[in-house]
């Protein structure tokens, strides 16, 4: 399935976007599409065909196509679906959703939708002719939840994920803490990568899942070990089981757990401190039908040279040791701790360097990476032994050609160079291609993209963390005459999130309207006056005086921001413009949230999930809520409609939370967009969809007799 990560994207022509899940669709919405089926593929009634090149411009060359940490939705464009695959896949015709690809069946689920069973396919083998098996699926797992692993966008997605269980070859069981409506769309969403490739040394063989995402937290035991001449059970039991256990304990509620109950067994309860009182909770919930889960998911087994020794039965006799004895174990057990971590951590640094992410020469998919020419091209063959056997792919080559530039893409594909370029610019689709001569030659189309562009304030700014500021920043944004002038039409303004025609976007909420007599009233009351007459706002001792941010090459973020700081000059503010190259811009400074406002956008999914970006856990560190939005009665929603199955319910609360966004401000939202391809009238069942990347090369064919190259 494409696009299930979270991937950066340097490429539309209104605005740079984030992907989140681009390509997952589900529920309802509106499509455009610029042509039937029909006029599209003139002469589609003559017989698919194998042959011919394909050659496409790329406006952001990607800097790996390693699915998992690869920033660019231009890498996402290249290896997903193309060169490695997943469980199952978009359907790419109404009503959407998902169907199998690597898997046998959709997955057999459980009542409560914590337990998923897969089923794999056993005709499938990688392009080298080894067998894909449930192990590269397991292992694939451990590759994104290792914390050394430069994944930070999709652990996310898999942090209910508590534990694999490998039936055999071709069955896995996947065990889930919460349960979650799109737990199907990510648990088999994710591209299988071979492990035969990555892990030669079989560094992550011993692993369980388990000990892989906690990884980190070996090293802490192992520390801990290795400083204590006599170690207490105070000392070792929360190392190595609080973060489990909480997280185990989050999915009971009080009607499976009576906690008066419990505490009432223990006198002095209330004086006890947390330390002292997780034994106790482990001690009753291990004897607890409703428990036990818990506890056994808090347990790890710890291989030493002799014998296997639960956490639990290892703090038992530390517990009875530790005053006055010598534990034989713990230096055996500090020992494998320090080497599990080596192993995990050693995994993750060389995972992240491995000549793989820039040479995928093994992959699963219809076509096969060729070469890539830094600067110049990337390039792709059919596979011929391609497991599905023909009539999955068409085209003999797809080549990526490297053109960073809107105008020299047009006159690449105006000459012949090129033959699809994904995006025109509107000065380019309303005016510079409506020559008799270019439309013999080429068709041009319209798309619908689920997406948004914003101005993100950084909610943590000393400026932006008053709501009134935000807010009066919203009133300055000319988002109707933009939309109307520099856009023509081509761009909607957006409220929300969610998909503009989707089911979970709120159409009642009316966008902001530009008024700088509003905006000064809101800063005023603020406390923001020019006191000192100098023509710029002050509080205290505080200039309003910011930095905003743009990716480099975006002529629709030149001419937003161009306009905007022209307008907040009038009312006293004072915006600097900073251009970054966008490597720079994502990695250096959103992702570290060190900005005081950016120009972003994401593309997504019609069915959301606003977690990623909006819930206060991903406010820091490189979380995706790159503006530190925090809002509690926000974060509860987005909690409580993960877990709502019932889409009229959760419909309902994603509409409050749009609410406290509207009224919030942290982001201004501005427009959604529409995509504007052309490409050569000789490629026929050319066909767009409503997610990412809107195409699906591995349909288009050229008929024999007007094949180009050989």
């Amino acid at each position: 399935m494409k696009g299930f990560q979270l991937k950066l994207v340097l490429a539309i022509s209104i605005v740079f976007v984030l992907t989140i899940n681009g390509c997952q669709v589900g529920g309802s919405g509106a499509f455009v599409q610029g042509d039937t089926p029909e006029e599209n593929n003139s002469g589609s009634t003559k017989k698919a065909t194998t042959g011919d090149w394909l050659v496409l411009n790329l406006l952001s060359e990607p800097e790996n196509l390693n699915p998992y940490i690869s920033t660019s939705a231009s890498a996402t464009n290249i290896y997903s679906g193309y060169i490695y695959e997943s469980f199952i896949q978009t359907v790419r015709k109404p009503p959407w959703g998902e169907e199998p690809l690597l898997a046998e069946e959709m997955p057999e689920a459980s009542e409560d939708h914590l337990q998923y069973n897969w089923k794999l396919k056993r005709n499938i083998h990688w392009q080298d002719g080894k067998p894909l098996t449930m192990l590269d699926a397991v292992f694939s797992l451990k590759a994104i939840m290792n914390p050394y692993v430069d994944d930070l966008p999709s652990k996310p997605y898999y942090a209910e994920l508590d534990s694999l269980n490998m039936v055999d070859e071709f069955t896995l069981e996947m065990y889930c803490s919460k349960a979650y409506f799109r737990h199907i769309e990510f648990l088999g969403g994710f591209s299988v990568i071979p492990k035969h490739v990555f892990d030669v040394e079989g560094l992550m063989d011993d692993m369980t899942y388990f000990q892989v995402v906690r990884g980190s937290a070996y090293e802490k035991i192992a520390d801990l070990l290795e400083s204590e001449t006599e170690l207490s059970w105070d000392d070792l039991y929360p190392a190595v089981t609080l973060f489990s256990l909480e997280n185990s304990l989050s999915s009971l509620t009080d009607d499976e757990i009576d906690w008066d109950e419990m505490t009432s067994e223990f006198s002095d309860w209330e004086s006890l401190t947390a330390t002292e009182r997780l034994p106790l909770v482990m001690e009753y919930l291990k004897n607890h039908p409703n428990g036990a889960p818990a506890v056994r998911s808090a347990t790890y087994n710890y291989t030493t040279t002799e014998q296997a020794v639960s956490v639990t039965e290892l703090g038992a006799e530390i517990k009875r040791t530790a005053k006055g004895g010598d534990f034989p174990l713990l230096k055996e057990l500090g020992e494998y701790c320090r080497d599990v971590h080596s192993r995990i951590q050693r995994f993750g640094e060389e995972f992240n360097l491995h000549p793989q992410n820039r040479a995928p020469t093994i992959g699963s998919g219809p076509f096969q990476f060729d070469h890539w020419d830094t600067g110049k091209e990337i390039v792709l063959t059919r596979y011929a032994e391609y497991w599905q056997g023909e009539g999955h792919a068409y085209l003999d080559k797809i080549i990526w050609r490297v053109l960073t530039d809107q105008t020299a893409s047009l006159i690449a594909l105006k000459n012949g160079e090129i033959d699809f370029m994904e995006n025109l610019q509107t000065i380019q689709y309303l005016t510079m291609t409506n020559r008799e001569k270019f439309l013999k030659s080429f068709i041009k189309s319209t798309y619908l993209v689920p997406s948004y562009s914003y101005l993100g304030w950084r909610n943590g700014h000393p400026i932006f963390q008053d709501k009134n500021v935000r807010m009066a920043m919203t009133h300055m944004v000319r988002r109707k005459d933009i939309a109307e002038k520099l856009f023509f039409g081509f761009a909607e303004i957006v409220t929300g999130n969610f998909y503009r025609y989707g089911a979970d976007y709120d159409s009642t909420i009316v966008p902001w309207k530009y008024d700088p007599e509003k905006a000064i009233e809101l800063l005023t009351n603020a406390g923001w006056k020019d006191v000192d007459d100098d023509g710029i706002l002050e509080k205290d001792t505080l200039e309003f005086k910011f930095e905003l941010l743009i990716p480099s090459g975006s002529p629709a973020a030149e001419q937003l921001a161009s306009i905007l700081r022209e307008d907040l000059f009038m009312i006293g503010i004072e915006m600097e413009i900073r251009r970054l190259e966008w490597s720079v811009f994502i990695g250096n400074y959103i992702r570290n949230h060190n900005f005081d406002a950016c120009y972003l956008g994401w593309v997504f999914g019609m069915k959301g999930d606003p977690k990623q970006v909006w819930h206060s856990e991903s406010a820091t560190g490189r979380g995706s809520n790159h503006v530190e939005f925090i809002n509690a009665e926000a974060d509860s929603l987005i909690d409580a409609a993960r877990v709502e199955f019932d889409q009229e319910k959760r419909v309902k609360m994603y509409k409050r939370f749009q609410q406290i966004l509207h009224d919030e401000q942290p982001y201004t939202f501005l427009f959604s967009s529409m995509r504007k391809p052309a490409y050569d009238r000789r490629f026929k069942n050319v066909r767009w969809y409503p997610f990412r990347p809107g195409y699906l090369l591995n349909e288009w064919f050229v008929p024999k007799d007007e094949q180009k190259f050989n």
